[in-house]
């Protein structure tokens, strides 16, 4: 195990240099004592981590890895998947390279997946389960990528791959009646959604000149290379697709079709202005509970909010009274609409028909919802795969993993999506604010 500077310092005064002086000449003592100590000062001047250079993975960069490997969000995670590639997927020979790097805490995970691997078996062939620790940066980082989970939606675990959420779709009725009249008997109905698992899959290519060399900044391309391919997609499948072909049912394909309606079709700030205040009425008219504005403590309302595209958040930030001012930036320039946090993705198109095809047209749209009743579940950690002879899709073309030297990392995230009330969002179609 390797010494720092000031344990090998320590070691030095406390044993060595007692030793000198108890064994030679009081002269010479004296003179050993000054060269080691000079020595060991030109040394901490020349090289900082000279222990770690001396005990250490050969390079100093030891002491370095081990300070950064708490420095940012996901970093962890990157580190796993950098070492397992470098590995070719062997999570024994990953535990060494993680070591070499310095990454004690990645290889002490290494190591426990082993063993719970041993004892459980590997259900997926194949496939590595991230490390909970790890995954949980990743998805602390989604959140902040990924608009509907920034919205702070509900979020459950569906450890046996779907989970049944009750809900109450009809309450009791209570009426005031006159003297020895019959109560009017009520019941309470209730139903159910279930959510099941969808397999959201990525490959991420990396050169493997990033694998080799253990430079910190590496660490943060993995990272974000990673995040972007799940949190892009997902995005796009929590707010519009459609149920069908093993992918979620999003937000546009749950809300109930008396809470979507089209937008004026002439532009003008007193129209747009109608159909934003629309949007909010259905959902209070469905007696869903809305904090409005900033509240009383001033604190936003971070479980209600607004999705649109860029374009609209463009016209809605420039748009200008009759009198020159501009009606919603200085709000915006907050971060809200309305007294509501608003998010903003290329993930709602801006090509949309009046039909409803995505493409052929000027067309958008904006969501407004309670993400309180927006549900995640999450059936199992990240899954990781990395292969160096793999071939994968460029959009375009087939490209070799091997002849381009990289590494291709596949990540497998499962999970679903549903509304716990099909009124608790509304949806304004056909928006052509700043076409």
């Amino acid at each position: 195990m390797g010494l720092t500077l000031a344990q090998l310092k320590q070691q030095i005064t406390e044993v060595v240099l007692p030793l000198i002086k108890e064994h030679a000449p009081k002269d010479v003592a004296d003179v050993v004592r000054q060269q080691v100590e000079a020595t060991l000062a030109a040394a901490k001047a020349s090289k900082p981590n000279y222990a770690a250079h001396l005990f250490g993975d050969g390079n100093g960069d030891a002491a370095k890895h081990a300070t950064s490997s708490q420095t940012e969000k996901g970093m962890l995670f990157a580190r796993y998947v950098r070492a397992l590639a470098g590995a070719r997927n062997d999570k024994e020979r990953a535990v060494k390279i993680a070591r070499t790097w310095g990454y004690s805490d990645v290889a002490e995970a290494l190591e426990k997946s082993i063993e719970k691997a041993m004892s459980a078996g590997d259900p997926l062939a194949g496939g590595f389960l991230v490390p909970t620790e790890f995954s949980q940066d990743v998805i602390e980082l989604l959140r902040a990528s990924a608009v509907v989970r920034s919205l702070n939606p509900t979020t459950m675990p569906m450890t046996s791959g779907s989970v049944k959420v009750p809900k109450i779709t009809a309450g009791t009725n209570a009426a005031y009646i006159g003297e020895n009249t019959n109560i009017t008997k009520s019941e309470l109905a209730t139903g159910q959604i279930t959510l099941t698992f969808k397999k959201l899959a990525a490959l991420v290519p990396i050169s493997n000149d990033l694998i080799r060399y253990s430079a910190p900044s590496a660490d943060g391309i993995v990272r974000d290379d990673a995040v972007r391919a799940l949190a892009s997609r997902e995005d796009v499948a929590f707010i519009r697709d459609d149920g069908l072909s093993g992918k979620p049912k999003g937000i546009r394909n749950w809300i109930n079709p008396s809470n979507a309606f089209n937008a004026n079709g002439t532009v003008n700030l007193a129209n747009v202005t109608n159909d934003l205040g629309r949007a909010v009425r259905n959902i209070m008219d469905a007696n869903i509970t809305l904090v409005i504005g900033q509240g009383g403590t001033g604190a936003i309302d971070v479980r209600t909010g607004w999705i649109f595209a860029p374009r609209t958040w463009q016209y809605l930030f420039t748009v200008q009274t009759s009198l020159g001012t501009y009606a919603f930036r200085d709000e915006m320039l907050r971060g809200t609409l309305w007294g509501w946090p608003f998010r903003v993705t290329t993930a709602v198109p801006i090509t949309m028909t009046a039909a409803g095809a995505d493409t052929g047209g000027t067309q958008s749209e904006a969501y407004f919802g309670a993400f309180a009743h927006a549900v995640i579940g999450e059936s199992l950690g990240l899954i990781v795969d990395a292969s160096q002879e793999a071939a994968y899709h460029d959009g375009s073309a087939v490209v070799a993993s091997f002849s381009q030297d990289q590494t291709v990392i596949r990540v497998i995230q499962e999970h679903d999506f549903a509304l716990r009330h099909d009124r608790a969002f509304s949806l304004i179609q056909q928006v052509a604010w700043g076409a």
